[in-house]
């Protein structure tokens, strides 16, 4: 007959109350109910640290580059007279694309080669061309988010390279913009004798034209002109962005009554680029119209109680301000004008006229231009009132 461990508990259970002593299987029971009992303790430990580990998120910690600045945005390179400047905006988050808290500066990067077509640099061809600190440029400018870099130190018939990259308070770079490239050489002569005459929607400029370098020599290479202009307290606009040809331009872009102000520049081309050159003096011409809207048509004079009334067609212009009235009694040689302000209908009375006496009238349409443009006199219209 098998026995269970619950029996052989039972019976020794017996024994131990008859002999007062504890049987060696109730020993042997106890040991394996207190290593069970010893195994869920540490279970129940461990869990317990689990989950007092488990309360708050953890993140994997972050590399060290991942906070760097991400790139500098719109990057660009232009030439300016004797530089060539570079120009951007900070980049406003890292390279995570979260928001970017630490930014010291920017240093910009150059590699230049010979000759004026482009190579391919690589990253051991650049040098180190200047750090801007965004607290305290001693060189560059910078305004808000907006970086600025002329670079002077320029050699003839060479192709100029540059990167830009922001840094953090320790120096290290972020991302790298794209490369940009430009080639240099000798601007050509500034443009002297700069006309401006306007016109009606119209500015014509006219200039002698350039036929040298800065250096003295002959420019070979000349590809134009280039228009800039401006208004009021705007910034200046390439108006040709294309040179142009001829030392002469007209501008219709224009509007009247408004002032605008030009400056030219002469350019060559360098390799695939162009080099401009310093600007002209400046000139204003302020548009105007100058014709006059058309003549007022079918005016008559009918004698009224109060005088004599005037009517003719309205003017077909659209620009037209209103009208003028000028009479001349009979026997007088010269008309003057009765309407000191514009007449806004197509209508009159003239109630300064006297009886039985006989008058000849004519009226003008005025435009709403600043020159106040008058049209020619219409037909006379003669009453004996």
């Amino acid at each position: 007959m098998r026995l269970m461990r619950g029996d052989l508990l039972r019976n020794d259970d017996r024994e131990f109350r008859r002999a007062g002593r504890p049987p060696y299987g109730y020993l042997l029971i106890s040991s394996d109910l207190i290593l069970r009992s010893c195994t869920s303790f540490f279970v129940l430990l461990l869990a317990i640290l689990v989950l007092a580990g488990g309360c708050g998120k953890k993140l994997a910690p972050l590399a060290p580059d991942a906070v760097l600045p991400a790139k500098v945005r719109d990057f660009r390179l232009a030439q300016e007279g004797d530089a060539l400047v570079l120009s951007w905006l900070l980049p406003a988050e890292n390279l995570l694309g979260q928001p970017l808290t630490q930014m010291q500066g920017c240093r910009v990067l150059r590699a230049d080669f010979k000759g004026t077509e482009g190579v391919i640099p690589s990253a051991n061809d650049f040098v180190v061309l200047a750090d801007i600190d965004l607290a305290y440029p001693k060189v560059g400018e910078v305004q808000g988010e907006a970086v600025l870099y002329r670079d002077r130190n320029l050699a003839p018939e060479r192709r100029y390279y540059y990167r830009v990259a922001a840094y953090d308070q320790k120096r290290y770079e972020g991302a790298w913009s794209q490369t940009l490239s430009h080639a240099w050489g000798v601007p050509p002569r500034t443009p002297q004798g700069l006309q401006a005459a306007a016109g009606d929607r119209i500015v014509r400029l006219s200039w002698p034209p350039v036929m040298q370098l800065q250096d003295g020599r002959p420019v070979k290479d000349l590809a134009g002109y280039r228009v800039y202009r401006r208004s009021g307290g705007e910034s200046w606009i390439k108006v040709t962005p294309e040179p142009v040809a001829a030392a002469s331009f007209q501008d219709v872009a224009v509007l009247n009554d408004v002032e605008y102000s030009y400056k030219v520049r002469a350019v060559r081309r360098v390799g695939p680029d162009f080099i401009e050159s310093l600007d002209s003096p400046v000139r204003s011409a302020t548009p105007e119209k100058r014709t006059p809207p058309p003549p007022v048509l079918n005016l008559v004079a009918v004698a009224g109680e109060r005088g004599v009334e005037l009517r003719w067609d309205p003017s077909p212009a659209a620009d037209v301000a209103g009208y003028k009235i000028y009479r001349r009694q009979e026997g007088e040689v010269n008309f003057i004008l009765i309407t000191p302000a514009l007449v806004t209908r197509p209508a009159y009375l003239d109630e300064k006229a006297s009886r039985g006496r006989s008058y000849h009238y004519y009226a003008t349409a005025v435009d709403n231009s600043r020159r106040a443009n008058e049209s020619i006199p219409s037909e006379e219209a003669a009453i004996s009132y």
